[in-house]
């Protein structure tokens, strides 16, 4: 008897799951879910001027020991960084970045671009089931240099939207108006993901979620061995890409109610 049940609820599971498959599949094709992305602090952390206590080997995002290290004590919440080996690199790059004072002549990097954990394969996911694009303050020319990076990577990611300050300078004071992209994408099938809540101000905060900042200080503890923080961002990336499944699967179809339980979920965690 117990094995009957077994099996009709792994067929229950099963089924279910591959139908869910196949509807964002079909929702994918007929009517995808735009997803627009933040640069900095969501999928990615710049620091200028490059520090110089950091590996500048392409991707090898592991510090130099530092021999007086041992003098320090340790504290408990480091253990479990010592007794197991150091995170995965950080995929990372270096750049010009025309915001902060460059060498024009020698043309050398200044920034360090550093790449959230599971950031590249959450892009890649959501460009399976929806359309991906980016929306950010930043400038063109900084842009550009990321877009390349990505399009170079691995995953061989492509935007296919990208919205910068030098098109509209208005989002530096305004935030981030979906509008400006016309009729081509209809407001009940776009998202937009960004660590800062201020940019969701032109839709009435509808449209937005809010990510959790990846800032310098999370780079340096990742580069520091703490297993912690880059789970913690694994686990953070995971959470955009459930919530942009959920948007693409929703079956009224308007993304705005899954921002809606999404946001009174985040405020009753934080009260």
């Amino acid at each position: 008897m117990t094995s009957h049940i077994v099996v009709h609820a792994r067929r229950f599971v099963f089924g279910g799951a591959s139908g869910l498959l196949a509807f964002a599949s079909y929702k994918s094709q007929s009517d995808p879910v735009h997803i627009f992305w933040d640069l900095d602090h969501t999928i990615l952390c710049s620091i200028s001027p490059i520090p110089d206590n950091q590996d500048s080997e392409g991707n090898s995002d592991i510090p130099k020991q530092n021999n007086n290290s041992s003098k320090c004590p340790v504290a408990p919440s480091n253990l479990v960084s010592l007794l197991l080996p150091p995170p995965p690199k950080l995929h990372h790059f270096d750049q010009i970045d025309d915001d902060f004072p460059y060498d024009d002549k020698t043309l050398a990097p200044n920034t360090r671009t550093y790449f959230r954990p599971g950031a590249l394969l959450a892009l890649k996911l959501c460009n399976m089931f929806g359309t991906i694009h980016v929306y950010t303050a930043a400038q063109e020319t900084y842009t550009n240099n990321i877009l390349n990076e990505l399009k170079n990577s691995y995953y061989r990611i492509v935007f296919q939207e990208v919205l910068h300050r030098d098109q509209f300078p208005l989002i530096v004071s305004e935030g981030k108006d979906l509008n400006v992209v016309g009729d081509r994408y209809n407001l009940h099938r776009s998202i937009l993901f960004d660590d800062r809540t201020s940019n969701f101000r032109p839709q009435n905060y509808e449209n937005g979620i809010a990510v959790v900042p990846f800032a310098p200080e999370r780079v340096q503890k990742i580069l520091d061995g703490s297993w912690i923080v880059y789970l913690e961002e694994l686990m953070e990336m995971s959470r955009l890409v459930s919530i942009a499944f959920w948007s693409s699967t929703h079956l009224s179809g308007d993304v705005r109610r899954v921002v809606a339980w999404v946001r009174r979920g985040w405020k009753d965690s934080t009260e």
